[in-house]
């Protein structure tokens, strides 16, 4: 007999049967949690606390709602806002003019160039304006205008990081005619020709003011009336003793005898003294001075 030919389901059998059994796992299953079922009780919303407003009693029985202290403070401040015009005063007692911005603030600007007629940067123009337009707000509406031609500007530096200047555009008619011109040169030459006359009056008024400035003030003069007048209140008082003899006088010769007594007892004691140096210097003999006054029972000066 011929051999048969294996089929599909040998070879598998075959190959299974040399493989090594596999590791059974034991399957473990969670206990399922069940939920309780969603109760279908609507939400009660908690109300929202309102704020009670304080109220009043009119004259006539009505109830009148009184407004917070802030709220008070807030339109005081507004009504005080609008009767200075947008001024409004800060913690130290001074004006603070309300920054304008727009329109308004572009006519501020162009304004205030063609008055000064001459070039100015931003911070310069929100400076000089003294915070009528805010440095921020001015610097974009004058870049705006330069743009728009309305105005004429300049980097000092090319290229980025220079500041920028602004001026006034200049207007051909409003220059001056010759006549004008001649007009003005006579009158700097009359206002040059007065500059020493008013040097000269410049000169004596100051030394006039220096003059009434050191002189004394009413309350100055008023304090030395009073010191002169105790003053000559004590000398009569003394004069007037000298004259009744309450106070004894002494002539000229007493004086001169007194000091010549002096000039005499004066010489009497360096002569003592002298001669005390010397019976010290004798009686010492290797002892100290403060050892022979202490043995002595000397004390001060016994010249």
């Amino acid at each position: 007999m011929a051999p048969r030919k294996p089929k599909a389901d040998d070879d598998a059998a075959s190959t299974t049967s040399t493989d090594l059994p596999s590791v059974l796992k034991p399957k473990t299953e969670k206990a399922k949690v069940e939920k309780a079922p969603k109760s279908d009780k609507p939400k009660v919303a908690k109300p929202k606390a309102v704020k009670k407003e304080k109220e009043k009693f009119d004259s006539e029985g009505g109830v009148v709602k009184e407004k917070s202290k802030a709220a008070v403070k807030k339109d005081k401040e507004k009504d005080g806002a609008a009767a200075k015009g947008g001024k409004t005063e800060g913690k130290d007692g001074k004006e603070k003019v309300k920054p304008v911005t727009g329109e308004e603030a572009m006519e501020l600007i162009a304004a205030y160039l063609k008055m000064q007629n001459r070039p100015y940067s931003a911070t310069e123009v929100s400076l000089n304006l003294h915070g009528k337009v805010t440095k921020t707000v001015a610097d974009k509406l004058l870049k705006e205008m330069e743009q728009n031609g309305q105005i004429k500007g300049k980097a000092s530096k090319s290229g980025t990081g220079g500041q920028w200047v602004f001026w006034s555009i200049q207007d051909p008619a409003d220059s001056a005619s010759p006549e004008e011109l001649a007009a003005m040169d006579i009158s700097i030459t009359t206002l040059r020709d007065t500059i020493p006359s008013l040097k000269s009056t410049l000169k004596t008024h100051t030394i006039k003011l220096s003059t009434l400035r050191s002189a004394p003030t009413t309350f100055e003069l008023a304090s030395d009336v009073e010191r002169i007048r105790s003053e000559n209140q004590a000398k009569s008082e003394k004069l007037r003793g000298l004259k009744e003899g309450i106070v004894k006088t002494v002539t000229t010769e007493e004086v001169e005898k007194v000091e010549k007594d002096l000039k005499y007892w004066g010489n009497k004691r360096l002569i003592r003294r002298r001669a005390f140096e010397n019976l010290e210097g004798v009686l010492r003999d290797g002892m100290s001075k403060e050892d022979i006054w202490d043995k002595a029972g000397i004390e001060g000066d016994v010249y």
